[in-house]
């Protein structure tokens, strides 16, 4: 049986941690490693870690706890996979949970060919839960799963996706915590020979642990999704072979948007952005909608 590694990026989930490592240690599957990252935890989340720890023995010598800095979930999954031994890998958030087969099922989904399985997850709300699954037709065609990425009609999120190792292997590591999964996704969704996917909700999103929906909050997270993109784009500008290749003119509309709509600096920060952002043909069918892309390239014009 192969081994698999549960990568756990653990930071202010005091209230949470108990519920997910009881659902990760209470797993079918028994060849498991299981990594989790405290991030500079500010609360006692890594001591009821270990109280859980604690109560089951039997997992407890495939348990690896690493103490950091706070650098944020992008940077802690990364040395999780760094730390990490299994053939396959499977993220999950510190404030979610997952079901007591879900390991199981996903080594069998896998067998020896599939790269990649996507699986469905339960949106958990107060009072009410929606099961939420990727579409067939993404997952049959790579090239097209890559480009629904970034109109928001496929999901980015790697803790609905099981990997195995090697397409997780030489990837570029975007710094901010915002949108960093779209950035993962898309290269490692081009490395995948077979993708698979399993209508099975395997994995339980806790929608009522939300950050701020401030305007100001919103600004942040948006200036934040504008680096990590062009960070990513600059990473392999110039580069024939580059994961980038795809999606080049979404990626760059998403970034000018940002910059547009909520932060002027950034074309100051990346000077490769407005240029490029200029030449951008029009896109139907984006988030950004024609009007706004028409209202894009005239303020554009005029700089």
């Amino acid at each position: 049986m192969p081994l698999v590694s549960v990568i756990v990026p653990v930071y202010g989930v005091e209230k949470y941690i108990e519920r997910c490592a009881e659902s990760l240690f209470a797993q079918t599957y028994k060849d498991i490693e299981y990594v989790f990252i405290d991030d500079g935890s500010p609360d006692r989340s890594v001591e009821v870690l270990e109280e859980v720890i604690g109560r089951y023995p039997a997992r407890k010598p495939a348990v690896t706890v690493i103490r950091k800095s706070n650098e944020g979930q992008s940077y802690a999954r990364r040395d999780g996979i760094a730390a990490s031994r299994g053939e396959f890998l499977l993220f999950v958030d510190s404030d979610d949970w997952i079901e007591p087969q879900a390991v199981e099922k996903l080594v069998e989904a896998a067998g020896e060919e599939a790269d990649i399985v996507c699986f469905g997850f339960w949106k958990e709300y107060k009072g009410h839960s929606k099961l939420d699954l990727e579409k067939d037709s993404s997952v049959a065609d790579p090239k097209l799963f890559v480009k629904r990425l970034y109109n928001y009609k496929a999901y980015g999120y790697l803790c609905t996706k099981f990997f195995r190792r090697s397409t997780l292997t030489g990837i570029f590591t975007p710094r901010y915590s915002m949108h960093e999964d779209i950035v993962v996704s898309t290269q490692v969704l081009q490395k995948a020979r077979k993708i698979v996917n399993l209508k099975e909700g395997l994995y339980h999103y806790d929608r009522t642990v939300s950050g701020a929906s401030t305007r100001a909050a919103r600004k942040t997270r948006r200036t934040l999704s504008a680096r990590n993109m062009m960070d990513f784009y600059l990473a392999f500008e110039g580069k024939a072979d580059a994961p980038t290749h795809l999606v080049e003119n979404e990626l760059l509309l998403r970034a000018a948007w940002a910059a547009f709509s909520q932060e002027r600096k950034l074309f100051q920060e990346y000077p490769t952005l407005k240029e490029k952002a200029r030449n951008l043909p029009l896109m139907p069918g984006q988030r950004t909608g024609i009007l706004q892309q028409l209202l894009l390239k005239l303020f554009l014009k005029g700089q």
